[in-house]
């Protein structure tokens, strides 16, 4: 069985650092907890688009005076993508936007008011070498999820199993929210669950997304995460008992 899994949020973490020139913020929030704070210092997957909102600082405000909206983003390396979001978007101040780079390495992004700098930031990319999958645990009859690590996990038949795909790099978590396929070995072990929004004389409104799984079957079970960009696999051992 394989099935496409995107980033199931649960504790977010916030990464944020000022730019080069101290006029504005940088920030970054993850849907899981990673080391450090700042952004500078943080390693961000290659291939896939990371989103980055912007603000003034103090000193920035003095720069922009009341035109922060103006404010775009670029880069002048080819390898990066750089994708300002527009007024339509909703926000008066800085606007965010989008980052995407398709190899590994350093790469400024800098920040203008018409055809002049306010403020830079250097980003670093890295190709995840893992894929952890984080595990959150429903068993049979409980109303709650609780999250499981280990080299093997003990289950029920019947729990209800949802993950977080987290890109590594030799050993640390990254920032990315990377879409990952998921395999489970042997397939007739887990049946793929959907998420019932409305029901109603005319029919059922349900989903996939985010993606979960059940344990239908006893003995040994293994979900593998495989990075569909960057083709990167992990696996994760589950015990499933009667």
């Amino acid at each position: 069985m394989l099935f496409l899994l995107s980033l199931f949020a649960c504790n977010s973490d916030l990464l944020l650092s000022s730019g080069e020139l101290g006029n504005i913020n940088y920030t970054i929030v993850t849907g899981y907890k990673i080391d450090g704070l700042s952004l500078n210092d943080a390693k961000l997957a290659v291939g896939y688009p990371q989103t980055i909102e912007a603000s003034l600082t103090l000193k920035g405000w003095k720069v922009v005076g009341d035109q922060p909206f103006l404010v775009y983003h670029s880069s002048g390396d080819d390898s990066l993508s750089v994708e300002s979001e527009s007024l339509l978007d909703g926000d008066i101040g800085v606007p965010g936007f989008s980052v995407q780079a398709d190899t590994a390495g350093a790469f400024m992004v800098e920040s203008y008011l018409q055809d002049e700098i306010v403020d830079q930031i250097t980003l670093n990319f890295v190709v995840p070498d893992a894929i952890s999958v984080l595990s959150w645990i429903r068993e049979p009859g409980a109303e709650e999820f609780t999250a499981s690590e280990g080299d093997t996990i003990a289950v029920t038949v019947g729990s209800q199993a949802a993950f977080i795909p987290i890109p590594e790099f030799e050993g640390e978590r990254i920032v990315g929210n990377v879409d990952a396929d998921i395999t489970i070995e042997p397939p007739e072990a887990a049946v793929l669950g959907y998420n019932i929004d409305e029901v109603s004389e005319s029919g059922v409104d349900a989903s996939s997304n985010p993606a979960s799984i059940y344990f239908v079957q006893a003995g040994a079970v293994q979900i593998c995460a495989t990075d569909t960009i960057n083709d990167v696999t992990t696996c994760q051992d589950f015990e499933v008992s009667e």
